[in-house]
């Protein structure tokens, strides 16, 4: 029976064991990284800001696109007015649109009108050809047909260095943050074993009143020794886990869903100082033209182009409409009311005409045209202000962050020596107190000191790789696109 028993609870040890293992997840963040790519929100929007771009590019070309108007009418009766009683035509005009703001065109009539006792009528059967020109609005590169295509062409590369920039932030924000899960996860590790320790000290206490080597009251110092370091562990569980979903929240939906902590199978290692200082010496001379190269510095500046045109634009939009429109045409007479379309083209009567037309726009007031001027401008000085304030806020925030470098690195290094002496003075006070030369209290403040230092210093590193990678983000040097993010390895980057 007490094999059985033994065999029983070997197995109920071994399926809670594989039950716990099944449940924890173990992820890197290179596989947190391609989930979030494809399932996180931003990044997703920012894609389809790219293809109705693209789109919007299709639709500003498809202005120069030729076309055709045609027009199929019937009338009956003998009384052709402007009713069309009594006649019957066919008509279509073909048009071409250019970029320059010239249409030209083209196009034929066919037409039928009864006769009025049996005389002869003249009806508009002929062909013409004719061009229109905006004399003051619109012609050459500034026409509207024009700026829009323009225009569009840059929204289009504006809006794809966008997606490239969001696939940057994408990246900072997944890595700052699986760095934080990874230092509060540390630190949980930190308070289990400051717990630990803390139990062994409790016990020994205890020990030491059972056999009267203390007094009895000294067992509620360390009771309350031990639930302060239980309540520390709780929070640091708490803390680890709040972060875990602000790493799912990037991560979107579809991806990882597990709602425990998993394990996480990356090994972040220390700084290094001198690594860290000639990465530091590299750019901090040229930090202004490093800011240049980033995917949000080269949409800001493609914006301030499209407004350039745009402004142009509107600069030949305050002036008054003047189009000119001349159409050659030749036309004849058919008799009988009978459709002959060749015999109308010969027809020496009435022939050829020539058709001028000049139409001018004056406006009482042009507060309209000018306002809009007026509007672009603004748009265009609002661009132009953004991109100088990108420049200056992220050349300023890239040199703070080389400064902290500089200085938490130092910090980092005296840190280490504080964990190594508060580490020995707590061995130190531990072999004073079994001497009888130390107090509980003098262990408990070279306990905590020890395990302070032990939290500032798994802190102190992670500050410093946030700072190193949010420099790296300021300066456009993390991957901003698909095959870059399949590429990283961390290991490339510390």
């Amino acid at each position: 029976m007490k094999v059985r028993a033994n065999i029983c609870m070997l197995l109920i040890s071994l399926f809670l064991t594989f039950q716990s293992n099944a449940q924890t997840k173990a992820v890197s963040f290179q596989e947190l990284l391609r989930e979030g790519f494809k399932n996180n929100y931003a990044i997703k929007l920012e894609n389809l800001n790219v293809d109705k771009a693209t789109y919007t590019l299709l639709r500003a070309n498809g202005f120069l696109n030729p076309y055709l108007d045609s027009e199929v009418v019937y009338g009956s009766g003998v009384d052709p007015t402007i009713t069309n009683n009594g006649t019957q035509y066919f008509q279509t005009n073909f048009v071409l649109p250019t970029k320059l703001g010239i249409d030209f065109y083209s196009g034929a009539r066919l037409e039928r009108t009864d006769l009025i006792q049996e005389s002869f009528i003249l009806n508009s059967s002929g062909a013409w050809v004719g061009a229109t020109i905006p004399l003051l609005r619109g012609l050459g590169k500034s026409s509207a047909a024009n700026t829009f295509i323009e225009t569009s062409k840059i929204n289009e590369k504006a809006l794809k260095e966008q997606f490239s920039n969001q696939v940057l932030i994408y990246f900072n924000e997944m890595l700052l943050t699986y760095l934080t899960l990874q230092e509060n996860t540390k630190r949980y590790e930190i308070e289990q074993n400051t717990l630990a320790e803390a139990k062994k000290y409790h016990e020994y206490i205890y020990s030491l009143a059972k056999n009267d080597q203390i007094p009895q009251v000294e067992k509620n110092r360390a009771d309350a020794f031990v639930e302060q370091k239980t309540q520390q562990v709780t929070i640091a569980n708490l803390d680890a886990l709040g972060t875990y979903y602000s790493t799912r929240m990037l991560l979107g939906n579809n991806a990882i869903t597990v709602d425990s902590i998993p394990n996480l199978m990356d090994v972040i290692p220390d700084p290094n100082k001198e690594k860290m200082i000639t990465y530091i010496a590299a750019r901090k001379f040229n930090l202004e033209t490093l800011v240049k190269n980033t995917p949000q510095y080269r949409n800001i500046a493609l914006r301030v182009e499209e407004n350039k045109l745009l402004l142009k634009n509107a600069q030949n939009q305050k002036r008054n409409q003047l189009d000119l429109d001349v159409k050659v045409s030749r036309f004849g007479m058919i008799q009988n009311g009978g459709y002959n379309f060749s015999n109308t083209l010969r027809s020496t009567y009435p022939g050829y005409s020539v058709l001028v037309s000049l139409t001018h726009n004056l406006p009482i007031s042009n507060q309209k045209q000018r306002g809009a001027y007026l509007e672009q401008l603004t748009e265009l000085d609002i661009s132009k202000t953004f991109l100088e304030q990108y420049i200056f806020e992220n050349v300023v925030s890239a040199k703070l962050n080389i400064t902290l470098l500089e200085q938490k690195i130092e910090l980092f290094e005296q840190t280490k020596k504080i964990v190594a002496l508060t580490k020995q003075n707590y061995l130190d006070e531990k072999e004073k107190f079994k001497l009888g030369s130390s107090t509980q209290i003098d262990i408990t403040l070279s306990f905590d000191n020890y395990f302070t230092a032990m939290k500032s210093l798994n802190t102190l590193k992670y500050d410093i790789w946030r700072n190193y990678v949010s420099l790296k983000f300021k300066l456009g040097e993390l991957p901003n696109n698909e095959q870059e993010l399949n590429e990283f390895t961390l290991l490339k980057l510390f």
